[in-house]
Parts: C-alpha cells; structure tokens; sequence
C-alpha cells in the first residue's frame, strides 16, 4: 500500500458520533498520517479531543476554501456517508472512501424489530471505510484512542460519585423526573455523592432533583460546556446514561457504565464500544423497541422509555459497585 501523508476526515455531527471516531484517527495517526478533521463548527471542540487529529475544520466556515484548493490532502474518508456529503467529497477530486449506511438492513429492524437485522458496530463499520490507510487491519485493542480533554476548572464531587446522564437528542432517549427520582432513591444506599449532566434543557429537572437531596447532589446541567461534561464523566465512578454523547464519552474512558435504552436500541449499532465487564444494558420492556435510529417517537405512540425497567437500572448498579474495590 502506498503511504497516505495526510487525510481529510468528514464526520458532521453529532458528539457520540464524533467520539465513536477516536479510534479511526488514532490509528491513521498511529501509521504515519496527518489527519484534518471536517466537522460542524458546533462540535469543533468534541473534534479537538480526538486523537491523531492534527487540525480541526467547520463544514460551515472552511468547506469552500477546500473545495476551491484540496491540493494539500492525498485522500478523503467520508464517515458521514450521506448523500450530501458523498456529493461535496466527489468534488475534491481526491481518492475517497465512504462509509455506507445500511439502509435497509436497518429499515427491517426498525420493521420488523427483529435482531436478526442487528447492524454491527458504528466503529467496524467506519473501520471498514476506513481499511484501505490501514497497513494491517484494524488493531483498536493496541491502540491509545482515549479523548484528550484540555484543561478545565471545575470543582468535582468529593471522593467516588455517580454520574447521571439526564439529557437525550429526542424524547425516545429520556427519563422524567419522577423515574430519575426513583433511580436516585434507589442509589442513597450505596452512599456516594451524585453528579447530574445535562444541558439547558436539563437545568430544570436538575436543579429539582437536586434540592431534595442538599449537599449529596452537584448539578451541573446548563452550567457546563460538552467538556466540563466529558470531565465529570471521565471522573466519575459509575456512570448511568440513556444512548447519548457522553455515554459513548464514558465507554472512551473506560468508565464503569450502565446504558438505557427505549426508542433506541443497541442492536442499532451505537451501543457503548468498546464494551467490557464493567458495563450493564437496561432496555425497556415496550416491544416498540427499537422504534428509531435518532429516538424520535411518534406523537400518537406510546414512548418506549416509559417502559423502562427502573428496578433493573439499581440493580445494575449495585452489580457493578458490589466490589468496593474499584473505587
């Protein structure tokens, strides 16, 4: 194979998306090429973090200038994969390889919800994109693909904390109140402060669930960049999260994780990568799921979330903090 020298990843959105691309630009860094990584400018900073990423470009701001002068790239890698962005790529004449979405391989299981249709993993999926820069495969298991987080001041919880991820792109994605409320009762046994994530969507019911409790409970929903999120999480000791960014951001740091899921489902291909023992799957019991790729949920179907077995996310907890001994 002839040695690409630089590259220009595509990859538009969203956070857990980005983060599930770490280990692609770890290892195209890792055997010598220099990556420039195309994004939307609301997710440069998500991009910044990714490792073997030499320079970060916004899709908004920068994608004439590339159009107009590519000359400095060897080679395009589209892991966005849409019509849109196969069109732009095909513009810069440069060698180019797509990620291809699985249509209809994923129609039948949202149809059918039958998981035999299940899709592999995103991350295979854009390493098979991705294998033609690859010397010899794909080898995640010897790589460094860890985000790095710049600095930040933020004062954390005191000692080992739990970290609930109360947010989610869609309603398919979310608890209410009242089911985080019951999590969180169930969660004084184990003693241990609780950090609340969300954004200015979330302030609200964060700043509910937080009063109750007093001192036990930090909130940092609304008052946190994506960063600030992503460092709570890489410091908590558990992390308990529906299929958002920063679960996909707990996976990366090989944080103790339990994941819910309704609209959505991990057959989907966006379960938490990679998984290891130190992770627990809550899926809802409405036999809706999964009902959608985004986890968005019709307005006259029920919302596969509020089926959500709460017992069983307590208990997953408990599985994984029985031994006190990773704290």
């Amino acid at each position: 194979m002839q040695q690409v020298t630089s590259i220009l990843v595509v990859r538009l959105s969203a956070i857990g998306d980005l983060v599930l691309v770490a280990p692609i630009t770890a290892q195209l860094a890792s055997e010598g090429h220099r990556v420039t990584l195309l994004c939307k400018d609301a997710y440069r900073s998500v991009a910044s973090c990714l490792p073997g990423v030499h320079q970060v470009l916004s899709w908004e701001k920068d994608r004439a200038a590339l159009q107009h002068d590519s000359s400095s790239y060897k080679a395009v890698l589209d892991l966005q994969g849409t019509s849109k962005s196969k069109r732009w790529c095909g513009k810069l004449n440069l060698p180019s390889r797509t990620y291809n979405k699985p249509y209809f391989r994923r129609l039948l299981l949202l149809t059918t919800k039958n998981k035999v249709f299940a899709l592999d993993p995103v991350v295979a999926r854009y390493a098979a994109a991705a294998h033609t820069f690859f010397s010899d495969g794909f080898k995640y298991d010897t790589l460094n693909f860890r985000l790095n987080l710049p600095k930040v001041q933020l004062e954390l919880p005191k000692g080992p904390y739990i970290a609930l991820v109360l947010g989610g792109s869609y309603a398919g994605k979310r608890l209410e109140f009242q089911e985080w409320r019951e999590i969180m009762d169930g969660l004084a046994v184990f003693q241990m402060p609780v950090a609340l994530i969300g954004g200015p969507e979330e302030a609200g019911i964060g700043e509910a669930l937080e009063q109750p409790l007093g001192s036990g409970v930090k909130n940092f929903c609304g008052t946190t960049t994506v960063i600030e999120g992503f460092k709570v999480i890489e410091n908590a000791a558990l992390v308990v999260s529906g299929d958002t960014g920063f679960m996909h951001a707990a996976a990366n740091f090989n944080r103790p994780l339990v994941t819910l899921w309704g609209a959505t489902h991990p057959t989907l291909g966006f379960a938490p990568w990679p998984p290891n023992a130190q992770q627990r799957t809550v899926v809802t019991t409405s036999a809706m799921s999964p009902l959608s790729k985004h986890g968005k949920v019709p307005w006259w179907m029920p919302n596969p979330m509020r089926k959500l077995p709460i017992q069983e996310v307590i208990s997953a907890v408990a599985s994984i903090l029985q031994d006190k001994t990773m704290l």
